[in-house]
């Protein structure tokens, strides 16, 4: 088969016939025509279909798949023009309008970082001066990733004030929304469970149920973070004799990955160093530094040290980024008045009935902290596995569709031979009949 120029204008007329011109190929270039002048008259549906049928004679055209990728993306058959915008670099990776197509198919699904490095391919082919459009839709892209940046960070605060607005709400509603974590009520803690967990499958209900459960049975006060009055009494320690303080490696192991459903408790960065979450930034830095001394994998040969290393560098990662900090403390800080609201409230319950609560308003506290971040990765996880739905569904269409293409060719291919064999049989007839005549 013949291969078009990659580097011709999409859409260029049929080239005239000659005598080494096959019939499909003047097939062909009639149907891109055609389909070319329902593109321009935004008649998409009919484009496609000549586009396709073209596509038949010609499985190998670069420009058809080009052509009918920009009229499924217009037709808003986003999945469609990204396959075909694949295809397309499939048989020429050095032709920039293809990398174009596959940038703007991407751009279309919101594949950002995808659709970014081909815009940038596509640049690294041919230059801005001539590639006006990758430098624009490179543009386009960045100007997306900011929106898209803008928009969390007021999901984030959204959530923030909702968690706050919760805390504000009168007892009795409260006692409804909030659930309390009580080691003497078993109901209560499945109550929490659901709270936290109702946008996700079973298992994950299961998971954080199995969490809060779990969460009085373990000695929260060694876990906690260090009161504040403690920090002002101890004031500003040297790392060794923070590394005194912090016990042996194996227990700090312990902690960080050897509980149950520590991926739970440790969301929260300042639970993981055990710092305080008013601590300055030298010492959560100070503190970082004291417990690498212990769990280093290269100083620590106790099983599940790289483990723990882990969580204590990704802790302190998230503290170093001065945005993220802040929205943790703001969350903190809201977990802690919610857990101050609701234990005041169960207490005056309980002590109309002459009675005490059994945790501490400490507890209390750093259980609604728990809670509130478990929260928020419940929804991160929601929010994950639609993107992860979505993209699964894009690829079944995308392999549907190929399915039919092939079908479609197939079919084709064997009409025509079938039609061949009939006009060979039907002239044999022809000849016979006219020579018995004679």
């Amino acid at each position: 088969m013949n291969t078009p120029n990659p580097t011709m204008a999409a859409g260029p007329a049929a080239a005239p016939a000659n005598d080494t011109t096959e019939e499909w190929e003047i097939q062909r270039d009639a149907l891109k025509v055609e389909a070319d002048g329902f593109y321009k008259a935004k008649d998409f549906k009919k484009a496609i279909a000549k586009y396709t049928e073209a596509i038949t004679l010609d499985p190998e055209h670069i420009l058809l798949y080009s052509n009918r990728s920009a009229a499924y993306l217009n037709n808003n058959e986003k999945s469609k023009a990204l396959k075909d915008a694949q295809k397309c670099v499939e048989l020429n990776g050095d032709w920039f309008k293809g990398h174009n197509r596959l940038a703007a198919a991407l751009f279309a699904l919101r594949r950002l970082d995808a659709a970014k490095s081909s815009y940038q391919e596509s640049l690294r082919l041919c230059g801005p001066e001539v590639n006006k459009i990758a430098s624009k839709g490179l543009e386009d892209v960045k100007l997306l990733e900011k929106k898209r940046t803008e928009e969390e960070r007021i999901e984030r605060e959204a959530a923030l004030l909702s968690a706050k607005s919760s805390s504000n709400e009168p007892s009795s509603s409260q006692n409804k929304t909030t659930t309390e974590i009580s080691p003497a009520s078993n109901k209560e803690k499945e109550e929490t469970a659901k709270a936290v967990a109702s946008t996700e499958p079973a298992g994950e209900e299961d998971l954080l149920a199995d969490f809060f459960s779990n969460v009085d049975e373990d000695n929260l006060k060694d876990q906690s973070e260090p009161t504040e009055e403690k920090i002002l009494e101890n004031g500003p320690s040297k790392i060794k004799k923070e590394n005194v303080d912090l016990g042996t490696a194996a227990d700090q192991i312990k902690r960080l990955v050897l509980v149950s459903n520590y991926e739970w408790k440790n969301l929260n960065p300042f639970s993981v160093l055990a710092i305080s979450h008013n601590a300055a930034e030298e010492e959560v830095g100070r503190r970082y530094k004291a417990l690498s001394l212990l769990v280093h994998p290269d100083k620590c040969r106790e099983p599940h040290a790289r483990d723990a290393f882990e969580q204590i560098r990704k802790a302190n990662a998230q503290l170093n980024d001065s945005v993220k900090r802040k929205h943790i403390i703001d969350l903190i800080n809201t977990g802690r008045k919610n857990g101050k609201k609701d234990w005041e409230a169960k207490k005056k319950r309980l002590h109309a009935n002459g009675s005490q609560p059994e945790e501490t308003l400490e507890e209390a506290q750093e259980k609604a902290v728990m809670k509130l971040f478990a929260e928020i990765e419940m929804k991160r996880r929601d929010v994950e596995k639609r993107k992860r739905n979505q993209e699964k569904r894009e690829r079944d269409l995308e392999d549907a569709e190929v399915e039919k293409l092939k079908a479609d060719r197939d079919f084709e291919q064997n009409w025509k031979k079938g039609e061949r064999l009939e006009k060979r049989i039907g002239n044999w007839r022809d000849f016979n009949h006219k020579k018995k005549k004679k």
